[in-house]
């Protein structure tokens, strides 16, 4: 991306930036921030500095929040067996170790089930409520889930089980008839925040449950031993960190750090986190979501709620050293994938697509939507990544931008077996019939407005104006996340004193600056080429810590990076030509059997040879097919190689 895309936000005014320094002690670099984010007086500026009890909202006031609170109460009290219906992802979790504490706390019979992404899929499932109801189940609370449970939900009730439900997700057109719906989006609903996760929604249900429904005046009123668990589910969701979830998350956060549970310490502690080292946003969502999400992508997310209630230390250490082992196989299950999704994507066959639907056969159903995730943000478009398992296409879909994915492929609603999710996330089965009737659908769609992203940056600073203190200053502004950005900062051509990459391809790429200062980028091959020519290179960048041996650096991690084009090089053209010509001849040779022998021949190292290979790939020049024979496309349109991301990784070696 280049500079052009970047959009300097407006600076306020001196007065303002003055008077929020002088207000509320703050530095003038976090003042201007703050001010930036709209919040220009002393009084509000403070308000969102400072999250308080004045920023949640009645819980009562969620729709059925009355017929749910007294249901619940009733069977808490009467002995009933009450089940916690869950969902495999980390908000899922969360949720229902959330409702399973506040009912245990009344004296509750509750018990947990979280389904098998595999067995029994997303949401309410019949064969599953037939059998906890044949177990005695008296009472059925979704959370995180029910909204599109029609089916099974009759059922229940049906038998006379009450369903409660609590979700957070898009509503279908009918809802089904359950005992009650509570839900921040129900259209007969008077809630005055609608972007609750659903943990967010479960804690709204236990602040009732042990508040009596009564409103509260002082922090100490609210189950704050639960609110760990909210921050966990509300940043992994994604949901936006303003109104009472920004208090809920901050409180949260701050309990981790006080007081963490006993698996979050086992957790954190296999993922490398210092004593020291502050627990933040980030923390979350890169060392404790993907491990705890990992448990369900994988297998059964019922490891991963035991470890979130787990008391004992010994018991947690145990569970956490299983989550580490199977995070390992999701990481290896991902590149494989995302290796042969890659190669569907980029062929010409696929250029011209406005949506992107990727299919391949036996591909890991639980890591699909990473790799939806890893094509969006390398493609700019939105893409759905499906498997044909048992003859039916099960996958995930990720948006690009605030496109509303969500709303487009509802309106394919009659060709699919099941469909869920929300604007910039979905899930979905299909029969391979159908799969064809959609592909000719997308096909002739409209131009679809989606936006190319531009990079808000709140400044442009210079590396001698970066220093801890100011990092520091910004983070009284944490939790950062959806609806309240990291700020970011545009460095213009810096001094670059040393350029490496890293990783097991080389596909991460580290600065040094002036001052020792890091800037780090991950996942970008294409920034690699910066190693071969560290100069007239600007980017922009948030502030962060690095952590190691007991010590602390200022860490600068690039979104963004503008760098002079590359020109295309007339001798590697020759030495790709050269590679080109040997693959057309052998046609017939399994280049991954013969892989050494091959590289010995053209007398290049294997890893160059994987990434000329990768680069054709990527160029539609090739195709990998019958595990390793390297076959030409015939009549591909020409390219240069510098349109490859493998190329630039590629330069980045020489």
């Amino acid at each position: 991306m280049s500079q052009n895309n970047w959009h300097i936000l407006p600076q306020p005014t001196e007065k303002t930036v003055r008077q929020l320094t002088t207000k509320l002690n703050i530095d003038p670099l976090t003042a201007t921030v703050v001010a930036q984010k709209g919040f220009i007086t002393p009084e509000a500026a403070y308000q969102y500095l400072q999250p308080s009890i004045d920023q949640l909202h009645d819980p009562m006031l969620l729709h059925d929040m009355d017929k749910a609170f007294e249901r619940l109460t009733e069977a808490a009290f009467g002995g009933e067996k009450i089940v916690v219906y869950g969902d495999y992802d980390l908000d899922g979790m969360t949720s229902t170790a959330v409702m399973v504490e506040a009912l245990e706390v009344l004296g509750a019979d509750v018990t947990a089930y979280i389904p098998n992404r595999f067995k029994d899929g997303y949401g309410p499932n019949i064969d599953v409520y037939k059998r906890l109801i044949a177990e005695g189940a008296q009472i059925i609370v979704t959370v995180d889930n029910g909204v599109s449970g029609h089916e099974a939900v009759a059922y229940a009730m049906n038998q006379g089980v009450d369903v409660i439900i609590t979700d957070h997700h898009e509503m279908p057109p009918t809802l089904p008839e359950a005992y009650a719906i509570v839900h921040p989006r129900h259209p007969d609903g008077h809630y005055p925040f609608d972007d609750l996760s659903g943990v967010g929604v479960a804690f709204k249900v236990a602040q009732a449950l042990l508040t009596d429904g009564q409103s509260i005046t002082d922090k100490s009123e609210l189950p704050t031993e639960m609110l760990d668990l909210v921050a966990l589910g509300e940043i992994a969701d994604m949901v936006s960190l303003t109104d009472e979830n920004r208090t809920l998350v901050s409180w949260g956060l701050k309990q981790i750090n006080d007081n963490p549970r006993p698996g979050l310490v086992a957790l954190l502690k296999n993922a490398g986190q210092m004593v020291n080292q502050p627990i933040i946003s980030e923390t979350v969502s890169f060392k404790i979501a993907p491990r705890l999400n990992a448990v369900g992508r994988l297998g059964d997310a019922q490891l991963a709620l035991d470890l979130l209630l787990s008391q004992d230390s010994d018991e947690a250490t145990e569970i956490a050293s299983q989550i580490e082992a199977i995070n390992a196989q999701r990481q290896e299950f991902v590149e494989e994938v995302f290796g042969a999704a890659k190669q569907i994507a980029l062929s010409d066959k696929h250029a011209n697509d406005q949506v992107l639907v990727v299919a391949g056969e036996n591909w890991h159903q639980g890591i699909l939507g990473i790799v939806a995730s890893r094509l969006v943000e390398l493609l700019h478009k939105p893409v759905i990544v499906l498997s044909l398992i048992d003859g039916i296409y099960k996958g995930s879909g990720r948006t690009y931008n605030n496109f509303d994915l969500y709303q487009l492929m509802g309106q394919y609603r009659s060709f699919y077996d099941t469909f869920g999710g929300h604007a910039s996330a979905l899930g979905l089965a299909i029969s391979p019939e159908n799969l064809s009737a959609l592909r000719e659908q997308l096909a002739v769609l409209p131009p679809l407005d989606v936006p190319e992203i531009s990079v808000a940056v709140n400044m442009m600073l210079p590396v001698s104006k970066m220093a801890i203190p100011v990092y520091e200053g910004l983070t009284l502004l944490e939790p950062f996340g959806t609806g309240n950005v990291q700020p970011t900062f545009g460095v213009q051509e810096p001094i670059i004193e040393k350029a490496v990459t890293m990783g097991a391809t080389n596909q991460h790429l580290k600065l040094t600056l002036a001052n020792q200062i890091e800037a780090v980028g991950f996942n970008h091959p294409e920034w690699t080429t910066i190693v071969a020519h560290p100069a007239n290179i600007s980017f922009v960048a948030t502030m962060g810590l690095n952590y190691f041996r007991g010590k602390k650096r200022l860490q600068l991690l690039l979104t963004d990076v503008s760098m002079p084009p590359v020109v295309e090089n007339d001798a590697h053209k020759k030495f790709f030509g050269h590679v080109y010509k040997f693959i057309y001849a052998h046609q017939d040779l399994n280049f991954a059997q013969n892989l050494d022998k091959i590289a010995e021949q053209l007398n290049i190292t294997k890893n160059d040879l994987n990434i000329m290979v990768q680069v054709f790939i990527e160029l539609g020049f090739v195709k990998v097919i019958d595990g390793g024979f390297v076959k030409v496309i015939p009549n591909a349109p020409q390219k240069t190689l510098t349109t490859s991301k493998t190329y630039h990784k590629f330069l980045a070696n020489r």
